[in-house]
């Protein structure tokens, strides 16, 4: 994949993108400070970005609790249901600068609506990029975030007035465009669609229980970010450069990762996620309430920046378990949304306990920095057991792997001694099956006596110059893909390990073709792993498809070979 073609906007990378420079630039008060001088009090603000942040947080709980009781709700959902909201409410504030004696209602109103359509968006976009092939997904969201720092800097030169009528009336119709544009594309005959959650209990509350954990450690991060974003909102001089530099950090860690991701595969897990940006936000928070104003857009801009790339993670990370388990998408995202935004609600309270004064006091931030310090060490301490039941490591397979220089005159010999071995292999089949060469006395209508039997032969004769190519490879000393260690319990493991690196296998198909070359039935292994059998399926038929074989005889021969 070249850089130029893979950084190349498409129509979910751009409309994530846009999405999410809407919330950057309404929700953090791009238009808010434009109401009447009755209504730009702390009390208001107060409300408004309480209200915002309550029914946010209520329609990843309705998601969830209909998901569960109406799964086709899920699929039938029309982004109209998620666009006209997200429209109408700065439509709202419009309005309340205008008609000032029904202001206070209208700001109730557009922060309900604002915040019902931002979960929907939310919720639509995940769906998206869940149904979407590992790499594509994820790709597109690493894109979509890097892009949307790019947008809001561009609405930055746009006079905030103009902006209060380009968000409702140009960016938000552009958004739900190319949500409606991605979900057309989307492959719907997916498990993970067709999964009916009451039906499959035990493989939610499997999944739902090797989740919270992970959860929780996002939330702790959104409990500090909940804590901040009162003081922001609170203080309106922090608004600008906060968002400002909050984007300028994430572009720069987001172009970082997808770098690092071109030139090796990346396994990571959002509790290591959070060990990571752990002592980043400890250190924000206790030096906030000594260094005061100075320091205030600094470390409120990073620690907002590591909970939103907390968020792009657990995005990822939800949407692979959508793929793995057969969940769908809708619920297991709700499930994360549920108690990350719960517990940045709590974190709001938390700020709000701690006074609205017009100036940034020591206890104000000394007691912030203490409450989101104990959350923190509390989700560290839980976070400490690992699940052992679910696949809980997110997966990067590399998007460029480079084939290092090689001896030719190697090479050429490596070349020869596989091929002398697989002609050797395809002729003693040909002499299981009765068919002989010419040169060697055989009948020429021997062939037809066994048609079906030699097309078989050929179709393996056929993969095997895959295979060829691939053992070349490493003999002359391509690294492996860089992926960290499973645990090897006997050689069948160790082969299944080979031939997962060499065909690009992700771990739950490693971990399904391993059971399957153990002799375990679909019905079993889908007990075994917490899966339905409808997506034991489905990775039974990929797993074929990257190797290249049509039955489980042909993956037994593929896996002896890897001993050489």
């Amino acid at each position: 994949m070249r850089s130029a073609s893979a950084v190349r906007p498409d129509v979910p990378s751009f409309g994530y993108a846009t999405f999410l420079s809407i919330n950057a630039t309404s929700i953090w008060g791009g238009i808010f400070p434009y109401l009447p001088s009755s209504c730009q009090t702390s009390l208001t603000t107060i409300v408004f970005y309480t209200v915002q942040i309550a029914v946010f947080w209520l329609a990843f709980c309705t998601a969830m609790a209909l998901t569960w009781k109406r799964p086709d709700l899920a699929k039938r959902a029309h982004v109209l249901a998620f666009s006209l909201p997200l429209a109408f409410g700065p439509l709202m504030l419009i309005g309340a600068m205008y008609l000032e004696a029904a202001a206070p209602a209208l700001i109730v109103c557009a922060a309900a609506l604002i915040g019902v359509g931002s979960a929907g968006f939310l919720m639509s976009w995940q769906r998206v990029f869940a149904a979407s092939e590992s790499t594509a997904g994820n790709l597109a969201l690493i894109k979509g975030t890097g892009f949307s720092a790019l947008l809001y800097f561009g609405l930055c030169f746009i006079p905030a007035a103009l902006t209060a009528y380009l968000i409702p009336l140009v960016l938000v119709p552009l958004a739900g465009l190319c949500l409606w544009l991605a979900a057309r594309a989307t492959v719907s005959e997916q498990p993970m669609f067709q999964d009916v959650p009451r039906e499959h209990a035990l493989v939610y509350r499997n999944a739902l229980r090797e989740s919270f954990l992970p959860a929780l450690s996002i939330g702790a991060l959104g409990f500090c970010s909940g804590a901040i974003r009162f003081i922001a909102v609170t203080h309106q001089e922090l608004m600008s450069t906060l968002n400002i530099f909050s984007m300028f950090a994430l572009l720069a860690v987001v172009a970082a990762f997808y770098l690092v991701w071109r030139r090796r595969t990346l396994h990571v897990d959002l509790m290591s996620v959070f060990r990571v940006l752990f002592p980043v936000v400890a250190t924000c928070l206790i030096v906030l309430p000594f260094v005061g104003e100075a320091f205030a857009d600094a470390g409120i801009g990073i620690t907002y920046a590591c909970f939103m790339l907390a968020t792009v993670l657990m995005m990822m990370h939800c949407g692979q378990i959508s793929r793995d388990s057969g969940i769908n998408p809708v619920f297991v995202f709700a499930f994360y949304g549920t108690i990350t935004y719960f517990l940045q609600m709590c974190g709001y309270l938390v700020g709000y306990v701690s006074g609205s004064e017009n100036t940034l006091g020591v206890e104000q931030l000394s007691l912030v920095a203490l409450v989101s310090l104990y959350v923190m060490l509390l989700a560290a301490l839980f976070g400490r057991r690992v699940g052992k039941l679910h696949t809980n490591r997110l997966e990067f397979l590399m998007l460029t792997p480079r084939a290092p220089e090689k001896d030719t005159s190697a090479e050429i010999a490596v070349t020869q001694a596989v091929r002398a071995q697989k002609q050797e292999a395809v002729a003693l089949d040909g002499e299981e099956t009765g068919t002989m060469p010419a040169s060697e006395g055989g009948e020429p209508g021997a062939s037809h006596r066994s048609a079906g039997r030699d097309g078989s032969a050929r179709r393996r004769e056929k993969r095997l110059g895959s295979e060829e190519r691939r053992e070349v490879a490493m003999a002359v000393g391509a690294p492996p893909r860089d992926r960290p260690e499973a645990p090897i319990v006997d050689r069948l493991s160790k082969r299944c390990q080979q031939l997962s690196e060499l065909y690009g296998l992700s771990g739950r198909e490693t971990e399904v073709m391993e059971l399957i070359a153990r002799g375990h039935s679909g019905p079993a292994i889908a007990e075994m792993l917490f899966i339905s059998e409808n997506t034991m399926r489905t990775h039974n038929k990929r797993i074929y498809a990257k190797l290249g074989i049509h039955k489980k005889q042909e993956l037994l021969v593929l896996i002896d070979q890897m001993e050489a």
